[in-house]
């Protein structure tokens, strides 16, 4: 996260991200699971794309995936 968001922002980051673990362990009463941080990963790159395809059809863009093959 350093080289991406810079030290001060990484550092943000990792707090943010122990804080919400921290919080789950104690509200839920569970142990903690990377199997559940992964699926709000993925809900959370859901909500990028959808709002990035949103912005682009108000723009009067439409988004096509690359196709994996012929990109590399």
């Amino acid at each position: 996260m350093k080289a991406k968001l810079g030290p001060a922002a990484a550092t943000t980051a990792t707090a943010h991200k122990i804080a919400i673990i921290f919080y789950t362990i104690v509200i839920k009463q569970v142990e903690y699971d990377a199997s559940l941080w992964a699926q709000r990963d993925q809900l959370r790159e859901k909500r990028l794309e959808a709002t990035l395809r949103k912005q682009a059809a108000e723009r009067g863009y439409k988004l096509v995936p690359i196709d994996a093959n012929k990109a590399a």
